[in-house]
């Protein structure tokens, strides 16, 4: 137990790995042979034999030292690390005993546990630390002030067992399809590997380079999204489920020699000191050089833009000659720039007295105009937007621009298919106004996107494009690019803005046509409806001018009823009384036109008016009815009233029959 301690203190001290659990796997991978781990953890082309480079010896077995690592050596055992021994107690018995860096985290510890005891991490529960405290697993050893030597009392239990076995029977399993390109030493392979939801990015890159024998440091990924970390599961990386495809090939690790020193000889040229973030000086690039290799390198999928630089210094040196001179460099945005209008103005002025007058076409006025102007026209005329964000102290950033973004291919492609907008990130006020100007007009999504991106992978590209009615981030095109991969990128997002464009001009020529039949009804409904409105008013109208007849009708009627009842009162006032039965009277029947008799006696001598005002008082009038006598038959109606009814033959007795006219 003491000797895999050992060994893996000298792994961490020769590497600068500080995880003890990635040091732990690479050791485990090589069955605990310290040299073939460091070899596979070390680029090839950095390592010397005892004859070619320098060496350190260790107290077993003897490592080679690459240039890489000769002062990230020393800086380890400058600083203040230590081993703390740590017993580790079960039921009552130590069951192992540890000697962990105190620069280990407690997630660590526990995967330390576990290749010794088979207990998996998640059942691992340590009570008795120094000073009752409680660490969270993030949290270092040398932050709990720990003493040398102390004992920990290790818990666990099957019920945190199920739960975990459980947790894992609900992940979901991940294709990867990782095809490796030909190079000079390798040939052209396919791995199908397969990865549950919960595993990382880190731990993915682990496999393939225990599978590939290429190291994580010089894997170069095409296939992941650009805000993945090396933190970063599978379930949050939003690749594609249940098979995404990869391209992998090795990068030129050459590229962080030569950064290294563009970023020494930078900080003597460019003077924008700001408290927030304050250039690398010789001692702290040396320094940073030594930071965890488990943590993933900036450059770690450098492009080919660089990859023409040879190992030898001298033309290295020859590279940067010109950077070397004692001349300061204007920012291409000054410092608290208060309008964004004139940021921009001055931006493209800077650019161009800069790199020339062979560059993009920069919009002239702020974000959110660029975005309205790209994005929210008809879809026929949209285009995508290409944010173009510069910082100075990014090594790739002259690079980038004078080879890449103004290369004249790159810049009539950028100008034919994009609007392209750009701003310089250098000072922490203006990368602040960009950040709050993106929330303002992209969303917080847009923002945070923007602020993941690493100022060592600046200058980039970031293609906007409006889907539906959301604008949303199509790519991000880091500045550790070739040129055809930079054009690749931007023919591929340009194909699938077409793609898109296409859809939606459809879509939107289907929404004019419904949009117009719908115009089109509603005008017909209009007519329509205007139609049955003058019907109703005409209807209205007619019904008022025939309730106005009816009611004069009705007024005529009342007023004629009116003038009836009183001549009906008169007649009835001046009507004799009906006689008794005696010689000079006459007994006249009548017969109505429903079948129906009347029966009147009258006076012989009464006049036939009497009669007729019977009949009217009866409700039959001389106007609308006859009086028709049996024999001879006459209309009594067209004789002289005054005649008496003797006169006319009506007595004693006689049958009339009403007639209607």
């Amino acid at each position: 137990m003491d000797d895999k301690n050992g060994i893996i203190a000298d792994f961490q001290a020769i590497t600068g790995i500080d995880n003890a659990g990635e040091a732990l796997m690479h050791l485990s991978n090589f069955n605990w042979d310290l040299l073939a781990a460091v070899q596979h953890v070390t680029p090839q082309h950095t390592q010397h034999l005892p004859s070619e480079g320098r060496s350190t010896q260790l107290s077993a077995p003897t490592v080679m030292i690459a240039d890489d690592f000769s002062g990230m050596t020393a800086s380890t055992s400058n600083e203040t690390r230590r081993l703390i021994t740590i017993e580790i107690e079960q039921n009552g018995h130590i069951i192992a005993t540890l000697k962990v860096n105190d620069g280990s985290t407690i997630d660590d510890l526990k995967t330390l546990v576990y290749a010794e005891c088979n207990i998996p991490c998640c059942l691992q529960n340590f009570n008795g630390w120094p000073n009752n405290q409680l660490p969270s697993n993030k949290d270092t050893l040398s932050k709990l002030n720990l003493p040398d030597r102390f004992k920990l009392n290790l818990m666990s239990g099957n019920e945190d067992l199920n739960h975990e076995l459980n947790g894992r029977a609900n992940l979901r399993m991940f294709t990867l399809n990782i095809t490796m390109e030909a190079t000079t030493s390798s040939e052209y392979q396919v791995y199908k590997l397969s990865f549950s939801s919960d595993q990382t990015v880190a731990q993915v890159k682990e496999v393939v380079a225990s599978l590939t024998k290429l190291p994580v440091s010089n894997q170069q990924w095409l296939g992941w999204p650009h805000f993945v970390t090396p933190a970063t599961t599978l379930e949050e990386s939003h690749i594609n489920y249940p098979v995404h495809d990869f391209k992998l090939k090795p990068s030129n690790s050459i590229l962080k020699h030569t950064r290294r020193r563009y970023n020494t000889r930078l900080s003597s040229v460019i003077d924008m000191e700001t408290s927030d973030s304050p250039m690398p000086s010789s001692s702290t690039s040396s320094s940073s050089t030594s930071s965890s290799s488990s943590e993933e390198d900036p450059f770690e999928d450098a492009a080919e833009s660089l990859s023409g630089i040879d190992d030898d210094d001298d033309d290295v040196d020859t590279m940067f000659m010109d950077t070397e001179a004692p001349t300061r460099i204007r920012p291409l945005i000054a410092e608290d720039t208060e309008d964004e209008l004139a940021g921009c103005i001055q931006f493209i002025d800077e650019f161009q007295n800069r790199y020339g007058d062979m560059r993009p076409q920069f919009f002239l006025g702020t974000l959110d105009q660029a975005i309205k102007i790209a994005c929210f026209k008809p879809a026929k005329d949209k285009r995508l937007l290409a944010v173009y964000l510069h910082h100075d102290r990014s090594v790739l950033s002259n690079v980038f621009c004078t080879q890449l973004l103004c290369f004249e291919s790159v810049v009539q492609y950028l100008n034919t298919n994009f609007l392209v907008w750009g701003w310089d990130m250098t000072h922490p006020s203006n990368r602040n106004r960009l950040l709050q100007s993106a929330s303002l007009s992209l969303g917080t999504m847009a923002e945070i996107t923007l602020r993941a991106i690493d100022i060592n992978r600046l200058p980039a590209l970031v293609l906007f494009t409006r889907n539906r009615s959301n604008t949303e981030i199509l790519s991000v095109i880091n500045g550790d690019c070739n040129i055809s991969e930079l054009l690749s990128s931007l023919i591929n997002a340009q194909e699938m803005f077409a793609i898109q464009q296409q859809i939606e001009i459809k879509e939107e020529g289907e929404r004019n046509m419904r949009e117009m039949i719908k115009v089109e009804q509603d005008e017909a409904y209009q007519q329509s409806l205007a139609i049955d409105r003058a019907k109703e008013e005409t209807k209205r109208v007619q019904e008022m001018e025939e309730k106005a007849i009816r009611s004069q009708i009705e007024s005529q009627e009342r007023q004629v009823a009116a003038e009836k009842e009183a001549i009906r009162q008169r007649i009835v006032a001046s009507l004799p009384a009906e006689p008794e039965p005696g010689d000079q009277v006459t007994k006249i029947r009548f017969r109505l036109p429903l079948g129906k008799f009347l029966e009147r006696r009258f006076q012989a001598s009464d006049n036939l008016q009497v009669l007729f005002d019977y009949l009217f008082i009866s409700g039959f009038s001389q106007e609308e009815f006859k009086v028709i006598s049996s024999w001879p038959r006459r209309d009594l109606t067209t004789l002289g009233v005054t005649q008496t009814l003797k006169e006319l033959n009506l007595y004693p007795q006689e049958t009339l029959t009403l007639e209607e006219r």
